[in-house]
């Protein structure tokens, strides 16, 4: 960079900062702080207009809603209980009381609560979102598919709605009711790699797999650096026979990315298939190496070494398996030694704990895309 002289503009530009960088290196995320301290300060301003007006219960709200949103929610909920008391037909009591059990993990009360809000305010779409969320949670996926679909009869142009019924679809395993949603939400944002991927992976789980590859060419081309998308194309390749054209694209999601094991897990699988067994134990070793918590690499590991005879190695991988099906069985997490976590199968535009902050705003939470293969 020239230097420039003293008075004079520079060429410096301002980057964002990936809030991941502020943790790894133990301090705080300054947006992170100052979006707290814009929260207590709405805080102390309610609280001083409530000294001159206690009894305003449109303030007391407002005040609840800023202890949500500040994260403040056994305050927020104890509050609420009190106006409760005081009014109990105002539905945006109930809706922020729900919020606030959401979000600090009582679920089935969330559940009540917003319910009660529905009941009240049958036309307001934010309930019947948020009450789609906690089904998500609870996995009543049935109810959640009814929740969201009452949020985009009332706003038909709620993209986080769609997204989030696509998702309850998903779970339901009805992969034509989630590739129709999917198709009406990128009509929105047909730009949106990350519903594009899950377009592509619905299609793929309906056994459409001319339309599956299409959509990964697409995402493809919207990313040419994303691995996953990349994974997700040879999956495609691989499933229509188009072998060379599999193992090209593995290896190159695995060149995007090294500390990604998923490719060289399901390039392992595509070798056992075309009988080529040390290629196949080689690149799942490659995947266990890089990450221990791959159950499935490990169990193909265990499978490939029993059809070559060599049953020590394959024992002691099977044991390995059967180490992390157990842990998954009692709750226990992966060695986090073992590289990325495994990821749930999830459509962008987040299935949140409400979607929505109290105040309107939204929860900057993406889910992941699903892994084809």
């Amino acid at each position: 960079m020239a230097e420039s002289g003293k008075g004079d503009p520079t060429d410096w530009v301002t980057m964002k900062i990936s809030p991941d960088i502020f943790e790894e290196l133990g301090v705080r995320d300054p947006e992170q702080t100052q979006l707290e301290m814009k929260i207590a300060k709405k805080v102390r301003q309610v609280g001083k207009e409530l000294k001159t007006d206690p009894y305003n219960l449109e303030k007391q709200l407002d005040l609840a809603t800023y202890h949500i949103d500040g994260g403040n929610y056994t305050e927020a909920i104890k509050m609420l209980k009190t106006i409760l008391n005081k009014d109990r037909k105002n539905p945006r009591i109930y809706k922020l009381l729900g919020t606030a059990y959401v979000m600090s993990e009582h679920e089935d009360e969330a559940i009540l609560e917003l319910n009660r809000a529905r009941e009240l305010d049958p036309n307001d779409p934010e309930i019947h979102f948020n009450l789609g969320g906690v089904y998500m949670l609870k996995d009543f996926y049935g109810n959640a598919v009814d929740s969201f679909k009452a949020a985009i009869e009332l706003d038909p142009t709620d993209t986080f709605s769609y997204a989030n019924l696509a998702a309850a679809y998903d779970a339901l395993k009805s992969y034509t009711d989630e590739v129709a949603i999917l198709k009406k939400v990128l009509m929105f944002s047909p730009e949106d790699k990350e519903l594009r991927a899950a377009l592509g992976t619905a299609y793929f789980n309906a056994s459409l797999y001319d339309d599956a590859l299409n959509a990964a060419l697409c995402v493809v081309e919207l990313d040419e650096k994303d691995p996953q998308a990349h994974c997700n194309l040879a999956s495609c390749y691989s499933v229509q026979g188009m072998e060379e054209e599999a193992i090209e694209t593995f290896k190159k999601a695995s060149e995007l990315d090294p500390e990604f094991s998923l490719p060289h897990t399901n390039l392992g699988s595509l070798y056992a298939t075309m009988g080529r067994l040390e290629s196949a134990i080689k690149e799942f070793k490659t995947a266990t190496s890089i990450n221990r918590g791959d159950s499935l690499a490990w169990y193909n590991l265990y499978n490939t070494y029993k059809e070559v005879g060599r049953m020590e190695e394959g024992q002691e991988a099977y044991k390995m398996y059967e180490k992390l099906m157990n842990d998954m069985n009692t709750g226990d997490k992966p060695d986090p030694t073992g590289g990325q976590a495994t990821n749930p199968s999830n459509i962008p535009g987040g299935v949140s704990q409400t979607g929505k902050l109290a105040s309107g705003g939204t929860l900057d939470q993406k889910a992941g895309t699903e892994e084809l293969g």
